[in-house]
């Protein structure tokens, strides 16, 4: 058991205040700390949650986790930083731990440019300085100085000549998840994704898959919109298996001449999925 003691900084919500401290904690971790009275407020136990004024003494009792198995570090330099995310945590997050949080501690400046679904795994762009953050949202934006790449484990055997390269997806927020359709309708946007086949593994098929937009659940609706479901997607998919069997495992950079960042372009990045 280890014990942090600080003072809150402004009025605050207790839990926060702690996350704001111990960034690798959830906000399930610290309700329960809170709980069992593992959390002291101007020294008095306390077992639920509450507001405290700027000023207050705020001791925690925890036992420690290690914040680096959330992230493996790839690359790091004056402007960026590249690191394989591990399934399981948002890059950027208003309501419990993030990737972010995790990587201020290191990085003071960092700043989210590039981000994954929670349990998607790989390769994730962060920007340190102005200079960077506005190069990399040009080239995400622009969608031709930045070559993203995945990989995928799906269900079934992959009839590629089925599957449409540009169709259209609908946001449902209440249901967490997208639709798709090959039609444009009203609320559907268009989205593009290459997909390849690498190999038959009996009724399963590993296949790649390149982003040309870059929507929410993008590749996992639009493969599972034609029946392929990633294996461990459980939203667009039925599974036995709990890993989501899908990396971003390859980045390569193609900046222009005048970009602050265009030394990249002599470098590529890949890495091998922790399921395959």
């Amino acid at each position: 058991m280890q014990k942090l003691e600080f003072r809150a900084e402004k009025e605050i919500d207790l839990t926060k205040a702690i996350i704001d401290k111990l960034p690798f904690l959830s906000r399930f971790d610290v309700k329960k700390i809170i709980e069992n009275k593992d959390v002291k407020v101007n020294n008095a136990r306390i077992k639920e949650n509450s507001t405290v004024k700027e000023g207050t003494l705020i001791t925690v009792f925890y036992q420690p986790k290690e914040s680096k198995e959330w992230f493996e570090l790839v690359f790091a330099d004056e402007n960026i930083v590249i690191v394989n995310k591990r399934a399981g945590i948002e890059v950027v997050s208003e309501t419990e731990r993030d990737l972010l949080s995790i990587l201020k501690q290191t990085y003071p400046t960092i700043r989210a440019v590039h981000r994954l679904d929670r349990n998607t795994e790989g390769l994730t762009i962060f920007a340190l300085n102005d200079v960077a953050e506005k190069a990399l949202n040009s080239a995400f934006k622009n969608r031709k100085e930045i070559t993203k790449k995945y990989v995928l484990l799906v269900d079934g055997r992959v009839d590629i000549e089925k599957i449409k390269r540009t169709v259209y997806l609908k946001k449902m927020p209440n249901l967490a998840k997208v639709w798709i359709s090959e039609v444009k309708t009203s609320g559907y946007e268009p989205i593009s994704t290459e997909f390849d086949v690498v190999e038959y593994r009996g009724e399963q098929t590993l296949m790649e898959a390149a982003l040309i937009t870059g929507k929410t659940h993008q590749i996992r609706a639009h493969i599972a919109y034609y029946g392929y479901p990633i294996v461990g997607d459980n939203k667009y998919g039925k599974s036995k298996e709990k890993v989501l069997h899908l990396t971003a495992n390859f980045l390569a950079f193609q900046f222009a001449a005048k970009s602050p960042l265009k030394y990249l372009n002599s470098q590529t990045f890949e890495i091998i999925p922790t399921w395959l």
